[in-house]
């Protein structure tokens, strides 16, 4: 790297961080953004406080919280104090800024340092990557360890060394820990890694074992106290089954017909707390995994019970998560505006670049592409969706090929301007200066 490209990094670097503490800056000390956050924090609290791991007055409902996150919000609160939100917003900029290197480390590797710096620049300035650095829910977290998997498994297609397939495991079963979305991504990734190393397939396969083997030992420990604790086996304890029946409920269907903001939201409270108390209430206290058996049967029962609406159901899923900019019945104009000024070029950049990646039989598009497709049928049409879902998984991979077709752009525009011709008065001049000597 060149000193000037040094500046430029840790320029873009440190305009991502002041951003995310300006804009953390703007929300009132206790907000806790999701509602969510709440289930976090109690869950958080107890671990900060010694009280365990899901203290068995919180249950139920909270099993329903993946393991990753209240452990690290855990953390923070035993370091700065209980619900010290401040603190933990300062370390979610840190931590979106690591995030940001690993992406510059990720576009370099396809593209080299310009595509490394324009992916660093996007990140940096993305408008969902700096909202969810203010928010108590796990997406900031998630996307570093989606983004270090993401490193390590795009060096390991390029290098083809072991070493990098163990570090892309061990990223890949953090980030599972926090979002078992994640898992969706393991065929492309072990597509992929067969691709990469066709030549020396032997290779190929143990570095597809490892990769997937490290990631199940990560995740292990949380699966074998699930086990010990409610006597069934639940991975990471992720509630799909409470997302998928919620996707497929009535009141998902109100509030894709909800006409004004105020009605939205009115139906989404009235979701979270009656609706579902009341259910809980009625089933009792199962272990997570029976939990989730049960809500996937009423998920189900009420697909099959009118096909028509379930399927528009999907599409208004589909169409949801896609959309490049925030829900207008939950946010006002300038929001939805930022977001689809932000979002609508990288979505345009990055599908064009990911075609031409796949045009050149690129095994990290094929990866990326098969991710795509894969959360797209499964997370994006059938479960409970919103572009918080999507974000950290795809939006990132946007990044990596808007930034890759950009820089292929700009160095194509550069090979093309013809070179800088003296004028012809400056060359006489200068003929008379050397006859003169």
């Amino acid at each position: 790297m060149s000193p000037r490209q040094k500046q430029a990094l840790f320029g873009l670097l440190a305009l991502g961080f002041i951003l995310r503490i300006v804009f953390m800056l703007q929300i009132p000390a206790g907000d806790y953004f999701y509602a969510d956050g709440y289930d976090y924090s109690r869950v958080a609290t107890a671990v900060a406080q010694g009280r365990g791991f899901y203290p068995p007055e919180m249950e139920p409902m909270i099993v329903y919280r993946a393991p990753g996150y209240p452990f690290l919000l855990g953390g923070l609160y035993k370091i700065f104090g209980i619900e010290n939100f401040t603190a933990v917003r300062v370390v979610q900029s840190a931590a979106a800024t690591a995030a940001g290197w690993l992406l510059f480390g990720i576009g370099m590797t396809i593209g080299g340092v310009p595509a490394g710096l324009i992916a660093l620049g996007l990140f940096a300035c993305h408008p969902f990557l700096i909202y969810h650095c203010a928010t108590i829910a796990p997406e900031t977290f998630f996307t570093f360890f989606v983004l270090l998997n993401y490193f390590f498994l795009f060096r390991l297609l390029d290098l083809k060394n072991l070493y990098s397939a163990l570090l892309a495991g061990a990223a890949f079963g953090c980030a599972a820990l926090i979002k078992g979305t994640i898992l969706l991504t393991l065929p492309g990734a072990m597509l992929a890694i067969l691709l990469a190393f066709q030549n020396n397939l032997k290779k190929g396969l143990a570095a597809a074992v490892l990769t997937a083997a490290v990631g199940s030992l990560v995740i292990s420990p949380i699966s074998l106290w699930a086990h010990r604790r409610w006597n069934e086996f639940s991975l990471i304890l992720d509630g799909s089954g409470l997302n998928f029946w919620i996707g497929n409920s009535d009141t998902s269907a109100r509030l894709f017909r909800a006409g004004t903001p105020e009605e939205f939201k009115k139906i989404q409270e009235n979701l979270w707390m009656e609706e579902l108390p009341a259910f809980e209430s009625e089933i009792g206290r199962l272990g997570p995994a029976s939990r989730d058996r049960f809500y996937f049967q009423r998920g189900a029962a009420n697909f099959k019970k009118d096909p028509r609406r379930s399927l528009w159901m999907m599409t208004e899923r589909f169409r949801i998560f896609w959309r490049p900019w925030v829900h207008p019945m939950a946010y006002g104009p300038k929001e939805v505006l930022v977001s689809g000024l932000a979002s609508v070029p990288l979505f345009l950049f990055g599908f064009w670049g990911l075609l031409r990646r796949l045009s050149q039989r690129r095994p990290d598009a094929v990866f990326a592409a098969l991710t795509l497709l894969l959360i797209t049928l499964i997370t994006g049409m059938i479960f409970n969706t919103e572009i918080r879902w999507r974000i950290p998984l795809i939006d990132t991979l946007l990044i990596v090929y808007s930034s890759w077709f950009l820089s292929k752009l700009f160095r194509g525009t550069a090979e093309k301007t013809p070179p800088s011709r003296v004028p012809e008065k400056a060359r006489k001049s200068l003929r008379a200066e050397i006859s003169r000597v």
